[in-house]
């Protein structure tokens, strides 16, 4: 004769059968919700861009209409987007379960310098993607970069040199650089800037973010001292070194160009001098 329940026994089955039960219909709820249209990207929207079109940081991101909110990976999405894109820095995405909605929130690059090559200007971003080619510099605000690269093309990366210069601009305050008409790249890890009251600064690409504080004490100290324009050579610490353009070499063919550069005076000899 089988044995008979206990009242506890009965009590534990019937428990036990409720969650199995209860479970069940949760793992249904489940599997709707996650299918229902309520869970899919219905709505995409992108914020901060303004020169590059929407459809191209959609593209990038990978996220579809129609896909599981589930599905979007936020980071791996913002992250395609400024790998995909040179023109943006910087992407946050962001789902709203509510509305289906995927926003795409972006900080797209800076026009830093503009690139005299043999072929035309060129607008360059802070990271040295070429930007696009323009009909010419005059009038604007951004330093003249000329260097080893007499061709460039549209929609690529400068040298190397020259997007490290870019970088760095990028940090530059204006105020730094109103007085800057022209900075030569020139291969081997240095640049020249060239000034508008037509002194020359010689400084590290590595350093050129520190160089460009230093320069407006470093040449109101010359003048004081009734120093002429010449180079003063920032890639080493204080005392910073002055030469007179005429103790330069080639100074004979410097002085033929002085249409281009200003007035190029002589001067004293070279000289160490560290001002305060």
């Amino acid at each position: 004769m089988p044995r008979q329940e206990t009242a506890d026994e009965r009590a534990r089955r019937k428990a036990r059968n409720r969650r199995i039960v209860v479970s069940f219909f949760a793992f249904i709820g489940l599997v709707a919700v996650l299918e229902s249209p309520l869970a899919r990207v219905r709505h995409i929207r992108v914020s901060g861009n303004t020169t590059v079109p929407m459809a191209q940081i959609v593209a990038a991101s990978g996220v579809a209409y129609g896909e599981s909110l589930w599905a979007v990976n936020r980071r791996r999405a913002a992250m395609a987007v400024v790998a995909k894109v040179p023109m943006v820095d910087r992407a946050a995405i962001d789902v709203s379960w509510p509305s289906g909605t995927v926003s795409i929130q972006v900080h797209e690059r800076d026009v830093v310098a503009v690139y005299a090559a043999r072929n035309g200007f060129y607008e360059l971003m802070s990271n040295g993607y070429v930007y696009q080619k323009i009909a010419s510099a005059a009038g604007l605000s951004y330093p003249i970069l000329t260097g080893q690269e007499p061709v460039l093309s549209v929609h690529q990366m400068a040298s190397a040199a020259v997007s490290s210069v870019c970088h760095q601009l990028a940090q530059v305050p204006a105020s730094e650089l109103n007085h800057v008409s022209e900075i030569q790249v020139n291969g081997d890890g240095t640049v020249t800037l060239y000034l508008d009251n037509d002194f020359e600064v010689l400084a590290d690409v590595a350093d050129l973010r520190g160089a460009m504080a230093a320069i407006g004490p470093a040449v109101d100290y010359f003048v004081a001292k009734g120093y002429r324009p010449g180079l003063i050579d920032l890639t080493g610490p204080p005392p910073y070194r002055y030469t007179p353009f005429s103790s330069l070499p080639g100074a004979t063919a410097k002085a033929s160009g002085a249409s281009s550069q200003g007035a190029l005076n002589g001067g004293t000899s070279s000289t160490a001098v560290s001002h305060p």
